[in-house]
């Protein structure tokens, strides 16, 4: 028997981070699960200088909040946290100390240079994960609706 209770969905509020969360709700629908989310603020000089870090992790979490408002997800959302740091460590660490049983995540797809210099966010969750990794992707064939 396969048992998913806790699936981790970072959102990044793209389109594609939307369309990972469809699929986390899905899931725990399905397996009487729950949905933690995971928001992560970069370390970007510019913004902890120019615009403050706490006024960006206020704005972060109000984001989260209505996300899950708008995705009616009363009763499927455990948790949610912002970290602020390198995406991939964080998403990584909250999967650990949840002990998740399984990450739903998009991957926009790094092309080029910059995919041979950074890698895909999802490629070094994927390599790394405490846990199976549900990647979706931007035009692939969709099951579900």
């Amino acid at each position: 028997m396969i048992t998913i209770k806790k699936i981790i969905c970072p959102v990044d509020f793209s389109e594609l981070s939307r369309k990972s969360l469809q699929y986390a709700n899905e899931f725990a629908r399905l397996a009487a699960g729950k949905v933690f989310l995971v928001g992560v603020i970069e370390n970007d000089p510019t913004i902890t200088y120019s615009r403050g870090l706490e006024k960006e992790r206020a704005e972060e979490e109000q984001k989260l909040i209505e996300l899950i408002k708008e995705e009616d997800m009363a009763g499927i959302v455990a948790d949610y946290v912002i970290y602020e740091g390198f995406a991939e460590e964080c998403i990584l660490d909250y999967a650990k100390r949840q002990e998740a049983d399984l990450i739903i995540m998009g991957s926009h797809g790094r092309r080029g240079l910059k995919r041979m210099l950074l890698g895909s966010v999802a490629e070094h969750v994927i390599r790394r994960a405490p846990c199976p990794v549900l990647v979706v992707k931007e035009n692939e064939h969709e099951f579900i609706s």
